[in-house]
């Protein structure tokens, strides 16, 4: 089974996934990490070179590469926007929703740039939470399960998602 990380920037996806995947024995992936690696570049890179639906096309190509795979997989955080990257997800196993404040979001995201949805906003946290706004009608529909990362250690969130893992 595949199991799908969905989530906002910042909610612990890859932390808590790849800490989560390695207790379990079982191969993790991130699909920001996939296509940059492929590219040799950032996704701020490539958002400048290729922008948002040139990014989305190489992310879809990479959903449909992991999905059917037995692993955990990190998603970006727009990729429930695509319907087909919803669909495959759907399709190939659970999909968890790490979810948080914006404020947490924005406390955990705040030291780091590439954020190219947010490096162009004078106001970073207005901006995350028109973003979480915007995407929660489809983390709503595709979540078979939900994990409130706000004031939770990696370890903890870890453990949640072995445990659905499991289950």
């Amino acid at each position: 089974m595949t199991m799908w990380l969905a989530g906002m920037m910042g909610s612990g996806k890859t932390s808590c996934g790849a800490v989560a995947a390695a207790r379990l024995d079982v191969p993790f992936y991130d699909t920001d990490v996939e296509v940059t690696t492929a590219f040799g570049c950032t996704v701020a890179d490539l958002w400048a070179r290729i922008g948002e639906a040139g990014f989305r096309e190489l992310e879809r190509a990479v959903v449909l590469r992991l999905a059917g795979e037995e692993a955990i997989v990190a998603t970006g955080g727009g990729a429930v926007i695509d319907p087909q990257n919803r669909e495959l997800m759907t399709a190939t196993g659970p999909i968890v929703w790490l979810r948080a404040t914006p404020e947490e979001l924005l406390e955990r995201v705040s030291s780091v740039s590439g954020r190219p949805l947010l490096d162009v906003s004078p106001d970073r946290l207005a901006e995350l939470r028109s973003i979480s706004e915007d995407r929660a009608k489809w983390y709503q529909e595709v979540a078979d399960h939900e994990i409130d990362t706000t004031a939770k250690t990696i370890a903890e969130v870890a453990d949640e998602i072995a445990a659905l893992w499991e289950s």
